[in-house]
């Protein structure tokens, strides 16, 4: 059940946000077989003043946050990390060096989802 965050600053073109939206659906499904129906990705535009971009970077930066249920291999990571930069680049436009991702792995016991907590075996 990833959950995907995209952040963006504002101003962008739907056609552009929507594309960033299936580029990263892609790379998901591809590369972690995530079921279409247990991945969540939300689009978040921020105002130029209130998303400053480190040196380096230019307007089309993107900054990526993916939550997951820990357990897949370094491999399986890097695997993902090369899908998102490609298909952003293909798909999107962004450049390599405007994306920025980072992943995180909070315990299995740490989510729910329909009204209730995932089992956790000991």
């Amino acid at each position: 059940m990833p959950l995907v965050k995209i952040e963006i600053r504002s101003g962008k073109p739907v056609e552009y946000r929507q594309s960033l939206i299936e580029s990263l659906r892609e790379a998901f499904l591809d590369t972690l077989q995530t079921p279409e129906a247990a991945l969540w990705i939300r689009l978040c535009e921020r105002k130029e003043e209130n998303f400053p971009m480190p040196p380096g970077r230019s307007d089309g930066a993107v900054l990526i946050e993916a939550s997951l249920m820990p357990g897949r291999s370094a491999e399986k990571k890097e695997a993902l990390y090369r899908a998102i930069v490609e298909r952003l680049t293909l798909g999107a436009g962004v450049r390599p060096d405007d994306i920025c991702i980072v992943l995180y792995e909070p315990p299995a016991e740490n989510w729910a989802e329909h009204g209730g907590a995932f089992m956790v075996s000991r």
